[in-house]
């Protein structure tokens, strides 16, 4: 009976260490691929989000032959390029550089490419009617002072 158990004892040992081993073969390709695809990973370069600046102001310069706008912003003046992926809108209508004038007020969105502004949208915004002024309250006359016996 020692014999049978140490037998069956034995038996299973083996099964699991082959069961180990096997496992251990399935899962060595699976290792391998995400270690090839990590080695691919920085061949291809992921091109990231540029980072976007914003400006809000008067337009003090328009040039259409050289594509470029000049804003007046609260901090400073930024001087932007066109490119023809530049998005020109007012309101929901498409324009165009032309359309922009100086002395509108313009929101602009643009990103640093080689040390120049690169506008990608600039929305007019169209100039606040000057609320009508209040007339002014019409004086109350004063009575004049009473006589005096």
């Amino acid at each position: 009976m020692k014999k049978i158990m140490s037998l069956v004892i034995a038996m299973l040992f083996m099964v699991s260490i082959a069961g180990v081993a096997f496992a251990e073969d399935a899962t060595a390709p699976a290792a391998k691929a995400p270690a090839k695809a990590e080695k691919k990973a920085p061949a291809k370069k992921v091109k990231k989000a540029a980072k976007y600046k914003a400006v809000f102001g008067e337009v003090t310069a328009v040039d259409a032959t050289a594509n470029t706008l000049t804003v007046k912003g609260k901090k400073a003046e930024v001087s932007l390029n066109t490119t023809d992926k530049t998005r020109i809108v007012a309101g929901k209508a498409k324009k165009t550089l032309a359309d922009v004038k100086t002395g509108e007020k313009v929101y602009a969105r643009y990103s640093v490419v080689d040390g120049k502004n690169v506008a990608s949208l600039v929305s007019i915004h169209a100039a606040k009617k000057a609320a009508p002024k209040k007339k002014a309250a019409p004086k109350k006359k004063e009575a004049a002072p009473a006589e005096q016996k």
